[in-house]
C-alpha cells in the first residue's frame, strides 16, 4: 500500500471534519458535514 500525499491544508480539512479520499495519490476532501455553502 502506498502512502498518500497531503496538501499544506490537510490539517484544516481534518479539523473541519472533511471526508477525505484518495485522488491521484493525494488525500483530498470531497465532503464536509455542513455540505456546500
Amino acid at each position: 500500500m502506498t502512502s498518500l500525499k497531503h496538501t499544506p491544508l490537510h490539517a484544516l480539512h481534518v479539523e473541519l471534519g472533511g471526508k477525505l479520499v484518495d485522488f491521484a495519490g493525494w488525500e483530498m476532501p470531497v465532503q464536509y458535514p455542513l455540505g456546500i455553502m
